[in-house]
């Protein structure tokens, strides 16, 4: 999980460590390791850390949820509010 200073993959498999690890430099700037942090997963909405995760097709997410929040996670009850805020979906009717 820990992030490589040198091409921002996975450190453990990008085959970096050892450059890290002899503290070699790379282009005149010696670069130093990047401590993993978990940072939690959370509801766009609503703020609950590390609400479940559920799967709807596409086009229904698309449907009921506004576009600032369809790249978001929501938990299950505000994407259940979204239906309910727009039963035909969020796209007004021309």
């Amino acid at each position: 999980m820990e992030t490589c200073p040198y091409c921002g993959g996975q450190l453990i498999s990008c085959g970096h460590f050892e450059l890290l690890r002899k503290g070699e430099e790379t282009k005149g700037i010696r670069l130093y390791r990047i401590p993993f942090v978990q940072v939690p997963n959370m509801c766009a909405l609503c703020g609950e850390l590390w609400p479940n995760f559920f799967t709807v097709p596409d086009s229904e997410w698309k449907k009921y949820v506004i576009p600032e929040l369809q790249k978001k996670i929501l938990c299950m009850s505000c994407y259940e509010k979204q239906k309910t805020l727009f039963p035909e979906g969020w796209h007004l009717k021309q």
